[in-house]
């Protein structure tokens, strides 16, 4: 449990990159820092139907038709899925959690109510040959986003991208009712987000998580670079507990 966070926000930031309508497929290569220490690479691979991401040691595959998710434990050789309905079934229960006396107790820990979002556009620069414009994304005093959006990919008109950055943190209990929160608001800007960079302290999680494009390739992607390896165990959904 002591890098469970680090691990829902690499997965997080991994599948960040949505798969494009009527666009080519893409294979993204990031560069993925967490809080400072040496740097670590991680590929998307994007299709019009489902996208793959791999930071090496952990996979996820979103299938968009079947509203599936996928996360692979390569050390392990185990992976487990949960759907859309799991999800929101989840922050169903986290809702009730909040409503009552523990849920007090919870929002005082992390620093108050989580009030509004605030919504800062900044200034134009270049991340892997794409002209971006930074956003800064602030609840509070706790958690900050900032996020390069390029107008030289457009997302497409669907759910299934703030699907995929929502669904990792529904495991974190009433702090991922924060998260969702962000990307609630992230959703309202267009365009394609080529890199982050989030600050996170509340609680015990202290972590500063950066992710930036540095290669995109354009070209059809196998159907098996979407499969799950061979030999590996599947392990009850978190979400089932």
């Amino acid at each position: 449990m002591k890098n469970m966070p680090r691990r829902i926000a690499v997965l997080a930031l991994a599948v960040a990159l949505p798969a494009l309508a009527g666009a080519d497929e893409l294979t993204v290569v990031s560069r993925v820092t967490v809080n400072g220490k040496a740097a670590t690479t991680s590929t998307q691979y994007i299709g019009t139907q489902k996208i793959r991401s791999s930071d090496g040691e952990h996979d996820t595959i979103v299938d968009l038709a079947a509203g599936r998710f996928t996360v692979i434990d390569h050390k392990k050789k185990e992976y487990y899925e949960f759907t859309r309905e799991d999800m929101a079934a989840s922050m169903q229960k986290l809702e009730q959690q909040m409503s009552g006396p523990m849920g007090g107790m919870l929002e005082k820990m992390m620093g108050g109510r989580a009030g509004d979002v605030t919504v800062a556009k900044g200034a134009a620069r270049k991340v892997a040959g794409y002209d971006c414009t930074d956003y800064t994304y602030t609840l509070g005093e706790n958690m900050k986003y900032d996020v390069c959006t390029t107008q030289a990919l457009q997302l497409p008109d669907q759910l299934y991208y703030y699907d995929a950055l929502k669904g990792p943190y529904s495991m974190m209990g009433p702090m991922g009712k924060r998260f969702e929160k962000l990307f609630d608001e992230m959703k309202k800007v267009k365009g394609f987000p080529v890199a982050m960079n989030s600050t996170v302290n509340m609680m015990t999680v202290k972590m500063q998580l950066t992710s930036e494009a540095t290669e995109v390739k354009k070209g059809a992607i196998p159907e098996s670079a979407f499969a799950i390896p061979a030999g590996y165990k599947l392990k009850p959904s978190p979400f089932k507990k």
